[in-house]
């Protein structure tokens, strides 16, 4: 909450379980003057739905503005729609979501990554976040690179699990916010903006003839978002030495079984991985930290080229598919990188853990490993 007041000039509201104490957070400080890293106050503007808070959103970042929102889980996808005019028409914008389990058989409040997973498909880039810490370093960096690459982001960590977990962290202090938000980038959004001054047309209508060429020539603005969000995660490193990258290994170099997980779920799958090396046994683990657009390359960096069986843990159950959506991404990242490990192709199998913030420990983890054996 603290870095997205800071580098907004709107925040557009609708509160939602467990997201609603960041808007709130945002909404005090905007009723008692605090300004964000430019000298002004930032407008929060509460809506009646995360409908409303999404349309207030898009028009806002259009004029050239600054704006982020906080949602999760339904508010999530009543913003779908305009999620994907914003990503269409490359505007930056952040929208910070503490997420949450979709309403299926029965209401969960609680956490897992069905409102993610079911964004993959609108265009914005989605980085993750797995502690207290990283949400706050992960939130200015998924500003500062939505500038830079005109990409809008989803920047989320586990409803619950993360968002409401009492922790101490290093604040970033305003001058770290405005090395990684460059002036420059801000300008030129603002000189992106519609005004009566600089008249250009947004949101049109187009037919058969033009419709495919626009929709692949953003193709140039997504292959560039995994070196952006790199660049600015060395960029926070050089300045707080807290190191992140868009794809993390954990665990034996020469690991043969390997867990693949997304979000608060890694710092459990990392206490099971140092009990079973310590015990003799070569496991590893690797979070995604970057999902959308999915670095294929860095992923089959992070693994340990000796790796022969791989579990892939999704937050998330998808009815029907063939394999969950994290699934999918390694087997397809292996499949199209066959010669990457010395044993070629391993294993790959699939599994769903803490949905509706189900328990996970290092026990399950472990149990993983051993299926993988």
């Amino acid at each position: 909450a603290k870095v997205a007041y800071k580098c907004s000039e709107v925040c557009a509201i609708y509160p939602i379980t467990p997201s609603s104490p960041m808007a709130e957070y945002c909404d005090a400080w905007s009723a008692a003057g605090k300004t964000n890293i430019w000298g002004s106050v930032p407008s929060v503007v509460e809506m009646q739905s995360e409908g409303g808070a999404a349309g207030t959103l898009h028009g806002a970042v259009t004029k050239g503005t600054l704006g982020t929102t906080f949602t999760a889980s339904q508010g999530l996808l009543l913003m779908v729609p305009n999620m994907f005019k914003i990503a269409g028409e490359l505007t930056p914008t952040v929208i910070h979501v503490a997420a949450r389990a979709i309403a299926t058989h029965a209401l969960s409040i609680f956490g897992d990554h069905s409102d993610i997973m079911l964004c993959r498909g609108t265009g914005f880039a989605i980085l993750g976040a797995t502690s207290v810490q990283e949400a706050h370093d992960c939130a200015l960096v998924a500003h500062a690179a939505s500038l830079r690459s005109r990409v809008p982001f989803l920047h989320y960590f586990d409803g619950f699990r993360t968002s409401h977990e009492e922790n101490k962290i290093a604040l970033l202090n305003n001058d770290d916010l405005r090395a990684l938000v460059r002036e420059e980038d801000v300008i030129e959004h603002r000189l992106r903006g519609l005004t009566p001054d600089r008249p250009s047309l947004r949101g049109t209508a187009q037919n058969p003839d033009a419709f495919f060429q626009g929709r692949e020539a953003s193709n140039l603005f997504y292959e560039k978002v995994p070196g952006i969000v790199a660049e600015c995660f060395d960029e926070l490193a050089e300045r707080t030495g807290r190191r992140y990258s868009l794809v993390e290994y954990y665990g034996a170099p020469d690991a043969e079984r390997v867990i693949v997980i997304m979000g608060s779920g890694w710092g459990t799958t990392k206490e099971a991985v140092d009990a079973l090396n310590a015990s003799g046994e070569k496991v590893g683990a690797v979070h995604v930290r970057l999902y959308r657009p999915f670095p294929m390359d860095a992923f089959i960096a992070a693994l340990p080229t000796t790796v022969k069986q791989i579990a892939v843990l999704d937050r998330v159950k998808e009815p029907g598919d063939a394999g969950q959506p994290l699934h999918e991404d390694v087997v397809l990242s292996l499949f199209e990188n066959p010669d990457a490990l010395a044993g070629g192709l391993p294993r790959v199998i699939s599994g769903i853990y803490g949905l509706g913030s189900k328990d996970y420990t290092p026990a399950m983890a472990a149990a993983v490993y051993t299926e993988l054996a």
